[in-house]
């Protein structure tokens, strides 16, 4: 196999402007998903969540984005190597390993699981909870957000040729094709 090509958004686009990209990227998606929902639920009586729950929300949201991505996985009867990290005596993270490659359509899958698993219900659980409609669209757009990076994974591997496998390493993915 040959590699056809090495995607490591992080490293062309940079760290902090990355950062910056997500940040405004999120407070784009709050501002265009309210707006709607605002003008919708204007007469409903809003009602706050307990502040713990939010902030064990927010707290477990970057880890279930993190599941959500090894998920599709699971059905390929592929081994992955889950490791848990505390940083900070406070943060927790997951980093996945996988053994093998993936095929370009379980790939693509795997990097839109979070999105179709959580910011979709998410926007679906604002509309059907209106009460709470504020903080659930908050999340959402946070995830939204830490989805950026997903997505500019995801157009480099749309551009790759249709029997490409893909490689996952430390920090970048190696598009391979076949010889």
């Amino acid at each position: 196999m040959t590699c056809w090509k090495t995607v490591n958004v992080t490293k062309e686009i940079g760290q902090n402007r990355l950062l910056l990209l997500s940040i405004l990227t999120a407070i784009l998606a709050f501002i265009v998903l309210y707006m709607p929902f605002s003008i919708v639920f204007q007469h409903i009586q809003l009602t706050e969540p307990p502040f713990a729950s939010v902030v064990i929300s927010l707290f477990l949201l970057p880890i279930m984005h993190k599941l959500m991505h090894v998920a599709p996985i699971l059905f390929t009867n592929k081994t992955i190597h889950l490791k848990w990290k505390v940083k900070y005596k406070v943060i927790v993270s997951l980093r996945a390993q996988m053994e093998s490659t993936l095929s370009k359509k379980t790939s693509i899958l795997s990097i839109i699981a979070p999105t179709l698993i959580i910011t979709l219900p998410l926007i679906i659980l604002a509309y059907y909870i209106p009460t709470y409609h504020p903080i659930l669209l908050f999340m959402a757009a946070i995830h939204i957000g830490m989805s950026l990076h997903d997505w500019l994974t995801l157009f480099s591997i749309l551009r790759a040729p249709k029997k490409s496998v893909i490689e996952k390493s430390q920090n970048e993915f190696d598009i391979l094709v076949r010889d």
